[in-house]
């Protein structure tokens, strides 16, 4: 009878483990001592108990412990104001998806530098007046869902503390500085993202990349990104638009690309990626817009692209030595340092857009 029941508690703790994809964290009673200051520069009260062991659990979960525990890192700082600061912490921590999903956005907040850089007031939980009024949202890191916080889409109907899923951020030309966290994955039922215009530096977050399989609109065009494109992309089956210009990604133009069967806009001007382009972009059968302009690109603009006769195909193939040699584009431009652009029927310079 012993050995039958300890194999009945073994089995329960892989069926938790594995099958609900719960932390074995979330077993145990109490919180490790190494965690029980965690929160402690900010003078806080020594964890303990069933209830914010179960809590670290989740954190842990989503963050590492190192990040955790650095005092300066955004996910210490989103965890301990989670835990502590949060005006409604009481209804958040009674579920594990309204948490997670409330503490991926704070750890945002804080890798993006909304205390020191965001527009003003809309990074100030305290603030009383601001645009952002005018629709109605709430600050971030106020008591309000996470759903009213400014430039915060969510589907279904708002009620207070019940799960109401992230699906999209459209938060441009905000101050927004810094990282995007990998918490972001987190955030698995995004659509649109739209952080366009801001000072976002860093390369994009790999697991993002991999859990956004929802996602439908990527812009974030007008920053200081850098890395190559992840070739998991393949991953965004339902992606309809890329607007990456205006970074500093480097690397090739991943041939994966061609597996989003749902492209419309490929938009990566004013980047440096090098290489030459992947014939394979000629496959996407709704592809209207492909834009490859002041890059490092070389070579010959291919004849399975040029085959598709493209409504916008620009590429840096002006002048008697082009870096691309295009019979088929519409638009032609020099890059740096002439950076002049001409349509290719009229001849008449144009701003590409």
């Amino acid at each position: 009878m012993n050995l039958q029941r300890r194999l009945s508690y073994a089995f329960l703790l892989v069926w938790c483990c594995f099958v609900q994809h719960v932390s074995c964290a979330k077993l145990m009673k109490e919180v490790p001592y190494k965690l029980k200051n965690l929160c402690s520069d900010i003078n806080a009260p020594v964890l303990q108990g069933r209830q914010k062991a179960k809590i670290l659990s989740w954190l842990l979960e989503a963050t590492s412990e190192s990040s955790l525990k650095l005092k300066s890192s955004p996910q210490h700082r989103a965890a301990c104001w989670m835990l502590f600061g949060d005006p409604n912490r009481k209804s958040v921590q009674g579920s594990r998806v309204v948490f997670r999903q409330r503490y991926a956005l704070a750890v945002f907040y804080y890798a993006t530098e909304g205390p020191k850089h965001w527009y003003p007031d809309v990074g100030n939980p305290n603030a009383t007046t601001s645009a952002y009024k005018a629709d109605g949202s709430h600050p971030w890191l106020s008591k309000f869902h996470e759903c009213t916080w400014y430039g915060v889409k969510c589907s279904g109907t708002i009620i207070p503390f019940t799960f109401r899923p992230v699906v999209g951020l459209d938060i441009s030309f905000f101050g927004v500085a810094g990282i995007l966290p990998r918490e972001l994955a987190l955030l698995s039922n995004m659509k649109e993202i739209d952080l366009h215009g801001n000072d976002l530096q860093g390369v994009l977050p790999h697991m993002a990349v991999v859990n956004w399989k929802k996602l439908e609109y990527m812009r974030l065009h007008m920053n200081g990104l850098f890395g190559n494109l992840h070739k998991e992309m393949k991953e965004m089956k339902n992606l309809k638009q890329l607007i990456l210009f205006g970074n500093y990604f480097a690397g090739t133009i991943p041939k994966e690309l061609s597996q989003l069967k749902k492209l419309e806009v490929i938009d990566l001007y004013a980047n440096q990626l090098e290489g030459r382009i992947p014939s394979e972009l000629a496959a996407l059968p709704k592809l209207r817009k492909l834009d490859l302009h002041d890059n490092n690109l070389i070579g010959v603009m291919p004849k399975e692209i040029c085959e598709r006769k493209l409504p916008v195909l620009i590429a840096d193939c002006l002048g008697a030595k082009p870096e691309v040699r295009c019979d088929c584009c519409t638009v032609c431009c020099h890059g740096l340092p002439r950076m002049i652009c001409k349509d290719v029927k009229t001849g008449e310079t144009v701003i590409p857009s």
